[in-house]
């Protein structure tokens, strides 16, 4: 693994690892909301197993998280950071992209399908429209200081950084997804994990199975009975599911 930097289109750098392998091939992993590269030490050993098979992988810092610079993090942000992120797999030399995310990285997936895009692997996805509210507890003060101040300020237990600055416009973000014209936009095979257990992930696969006629065909949506948001009992049972899907959709060349 390979610790590694790139440029957004605002001139932000951000921080990755980069794992080699002997291939044109690779995965971009993009992680979820107030997490960082490693996606709670998830990514870390996913990366590690889809290398082993023949995948170049990355993992990135979305701007404003872990190692990369500062600024207040809002959609449309992360989604240029997404776009920075392949661009970089290009610069080195890639032929072949898949993409993996989690939670919000899953939304970022969706949203950032473009043809060269062979497939998806998502865990507990934002597929649609979810109040902010029942994202994460966001108390009534801190909205006030969000809507008074344009952000408010989340204190993480992150190896890289202590606080995350929330622009305002993540809340409207989060609200306000069109989840006909993102997954009607997306034409590759998707495999969508969601889980059975807590509110917040069982009100994510609800509004993944709404959408469910929206996904392009092959794709493939499972429940993991006892799994929660964070899947961390599941771990052994999604990287065999998605190495098992990048074998069926995304070659290794």
């Amino acid at each position: 693994m390979e610790r590694i930097s790139f440029k957004n289109e605002a001139g932000l750098t951000l921080v990755g690892h980069f794992y080699a392998a002997p291939s044109e091939s690779i995965v971009i992993m993009t992680h979820g909301f107030l997490s960082n590269k490693s996606s709670s030490g998830r990514f870390d050993r996913f990366a590690l197993k889809l290398q082993q098979n023949g995948y170049n992988v990355l993992t990135y810092d979305c701007g404003g998280y872990g190692e990369s610079d500062d600024t207040a993090i809002h959609f449309e942000k992360q989604v240029a950071d997404l776009q920075a992120a392949k661009r970089y797999g290009y610069q080195i030399g890639m032929k072949k992209f898949a993409f993996w995310g989690h939670s919000l990285g899953g939304r970022l997936s969706l949203t950032c399908y473009e043809p060269d895009i062979d497939t998806m692997v998502l865990t507990g996805p934002v597929t649609g429209a979810i109040a902010y509210q029942h994202v994460d507890n966001f108390s009534k003060e801190q909205v006030a200081q969000c809507e008074c101040n344009g952000s408010m300020v989340f204190y993480v237990d992150d190896p890289w950084r202590s606080e995350i600055v929330l622009d305002k416009q993540m809340l409207t973000d989060f609200d306000e997804m069109n989840q006909a014209a993102t997954l009607e936009n997306v034409h590759c095979p998707v495999l969508v994990i969601h889980g059975t257990e807590g509110a917040l992930e069982q009100e994510l696969a609800q509004i993944t199975k709404q959408g469910a006629e929206l996904f392009p065909d092959g794709t493939k949506i499972i429940e993991l009975d006892g799994a929660d948001h964070g899947f961390m009992e599941q771990l052994d049972e999604i990287e065999t599911l998605g190495l098992h899907w990048l074998h069926e959709h995304f070659s290794v060349k």
